[in-house]
């Protein structure tokens, strides 16, 4: 459409203005052939220059002085204008401030009409040189344009003809390479919520196209990703749901048959799984809330070294229990620092670090580091342990929700196996660097810094 709108605006303006276009052209040709003449009077080879200028310009020239001092030889249709006519035409032009356009001028009083002159248009310029008035007159034929206008017509409608056969082979072109591209692009797309789109075989010339693909591609990757996850997620917390739930369910039926059995060791064990149950549900309902935007934190100040101190007294008879070396590293200094925290958030990190060392050292010496380094000011909380490592690929995707270094389910000691998603979501909201170091079969050190408070 908009290419039709172009011809049709060319066509009206070539076949309606073409003529008034001609005329201007040739108005403002004679003017300027006047203004050179006049510049160039009073130099010694005017006559020269003014008959070059006249014959270059296709027009004609006449200079009329009173001492005939300017030639004008040639064949041109102003000598045969009579004295009488040239000093009508001074007279109006010097009425007309020393230049007027005389249109039409073959109808002009006194001028000879010649029949194959139609029509003429006449500029005169009248200036002083040396006190004696010159007349300048230049003149051109104007050529009838009706022939031309009809050839521009025919010539437009051959030419409109191929343009539109190119634009539409063009427009198949590009629907080729380029509609069809984002159409299958858009219906594949419907298949992502699935997992299922297929863009491998869609080719795309356009850069911009080609990455939407690669996009989606990646995005039905991940998809399969996540959906993978959340299915070994939902086996892993059924688990671990299921086996508290058994263990209270057998101790508590083994304390109502057998009298001798209602004693203090089983009660704590169905309190250690009762808790054990509680956390895990604690933390599925904290991811709820994370990815419901709906997680708020309840800061207040506290001692560095109380906030750690309190998480190693947690712990420190458990590990004792479980043959684990379990050790605070902190200066006593530490508490006059204060820090500006949600504690029960901090603690629940620090929480599922000791729980991560716990779930993942399998060896005899087990040793567990709860520490606070002072680097400057910027202080480091961490927690170290001598157990199995991280692998370097899987260093980066620790942090991500839903994912497991070890795909084999290990019972946790305490918690739900989905910490350090919680860690990370926690410690963002806390706007705290964090991060882990670890070389394999060596040793794992997660830590989180954070500065004082005023």
């Amino acid at each position: 459409m908009f290419i039709v709108l172009i011809l049709g605006i060319i066509y009206f303006f070539q076949t309606n203005f073409l003529d008034d276009f001609y005329r201007k052209s040739k108005e403002n040709t004679l003017e300027q052939v006047a203004d050179n003449i006049a510049n160039s009077l009073s130099k010694e080879d005017a006559n020269s220059y003014f008959e070059s200028v006249g014959l270059s310009n296709e027009v004609c020239v006449r200079i009329v002085s009173n001492n005939n001092k300017y030639n004008n030889p040639g064949a041109c249709i102003l000598r045969s204008v009579d004295s009488n006519t040239i000093n009508s035409i001074y007279r109006d032009v010097e009425n007309n401030n020393g230049s007027k356009m005389f249109y039409n001028f073959v109808s002009y009083d006194g001028f000879p009409i010649a029949r194959e002159v139609k029509d003429m248009l006449v500029y005169g310029k009248s200036i002083n040189i040396n006190d004696s008035p010159v007349l300048i007159l230049v003149s051109s034929i104007i050529t009838p344009l009706n022939a031309t206008i009809s050839t521009i017509k025919s010539q437009y409608f051959i030419i409109a003809l191929i343009v539109v056969v190119a634009t539409i082979i063009l427009a198949l072109i590009i629907s080729r390479l380029m509609i069809r591209p984002i159409k299958k692009i858009n219906d594949e797309s419907k298949n992502l919520s699935k997992g299922k789109y297929i863009g491998e075989d869609i080719k795309c010339i356009n850069k911009e196209y080609d990455e939407l693909n690669r996009t989606l591609i990646e995005a039905n990757e991940d998809i399969l990703k996540a959906d993978k996850a959340k299915k070994e997620l939902l086996a892993n917390v059924s688990h671990d749901l299921r086996t508290p739930l058994t263990m209270i369910e057998g101790y508590g039926e083994m304390i109502r048959d057998i009298e001798e059995e209602n004693n203090e060791e089983n009660i704590n064990v169905i309190i250690d799984e009762a808790k054990r149950l509680s956390y895990l549900v604690d933390d599925l309902i904290d991811i709820s809330r994370i990815e419901n935007s709906k997680l708020v934190l309840h800061k207040s100040k506290i001692s560095l070294y109380e906030l750690v101190s309190d998480v190693y007294r947690q712990y420190e008879k458990y590990c004792e229990s479980q043959n684990v070396f379990f050790k605070l590293d902190a200066q006593t200094s530490l508490q006059n620092v204060y820090v500006e925290v949600d504690v029960n958030r901090i603690k629940q990190v620090l929480y599922n670090f000791i729980n991560n060392a716990l779930n993942y050292n399998d060896k005899d010496n087990q040793e567990i580091v709860l520490g606070v380094e002072d680097n400057d000011g910027l202080y480091r909380v961490f927690v170290k342990d001598n157990g199995r490592g991280i692998k370097q690929e899987d260093v980066d995707n620790i942090w991500d929700r839903y994912y497991k270094v070890d795909k084999t389910h290990v019972r946790n000691h305490i918690g739900s196996g989905i910490g350090l998603s919680l860690c990370k979501e926690l410690l963002e909201a806390h706007e705290l660097n964090y991060g882990v170091e670890s070389v394999l079969d060596e040793y794992s050190t997660f830590y989180f810094e954070i500065k004082a408070c005023n």
